[in-house]
């Protein structure tokens, strides 16, 4: 269980850094987060959901490897793109504030998801997995309960601030 609690943080962390430097490339400006604490709770969700589709591809379907890793692009690709929409959506109910628009791009679907995006994050989740989730595992089991348990308590805590404050 604290595989998947640490991968939230690590990878919610790692998403918050990827979008702010993208964000001060494109727009010179840090971008506003939902919680305070400098995590992004979709990439820390949308990780643990591609390390649970890879598990079921890699250890149930029985074809060839690279097979494998296309049903895993496609699967990915589906999947985080319905996660997108649907917290895009659940955010803008709360909050009233659209988080993210991608009606300026090529192929987009509504505010929330577009074709360019989500082929990225099936692309992405691969070389993820192939390449960058060796490294991280060896990080992740190396965190000790009591700061897992912590994050967790400033994670509630943050979302319960943000209610009571909204």
């Amino acid at each position: 269980m604290y595989y998947y609690v640490n991968s939230f943080y690590i990878y919610g962390f790692i998403g918050f850094l990827f979008e702010n430097v993208v964000s001060l490339i494109s727009k010179s400006k840090f971008i506003t987060n939902v919680l305070y604490e400098p995590i992004k709770p979709i990439y820390g969700l949308g990780v643990i959901i591609i390390i649970f589709l890879e598990r079921l591809i890699f250890n149930h379907v029985q074809t060839k490897k690279i097979t494998k890793i296309i049903y895993l692009f496609l699967a990915s690709t589906v999947v985080l793109t319905i996660l997108e929409q649907g917290t895009g959506m659940l955010l803008e109910a709360i909050f009233h504030k659209a988080y993210w628009d991608y009606s300026d791009l090529w192929c987009h679907f509504g505010k929330y998801i577009c074709l360019e995006i989500s082929l990225i994050w099936g692309a992405m989740s691969v070389l993820f997995l192939l390449f960058l989730q060796p490294f991280f595992n060896k990080l992740i089991k190396k965190i000790p309960v009591w700061f897992s348990n912590i994050m967790v308590i400033v994670t509630i805590s943050d979302i319960c601030f943000i209610i009571i404050n909204h």
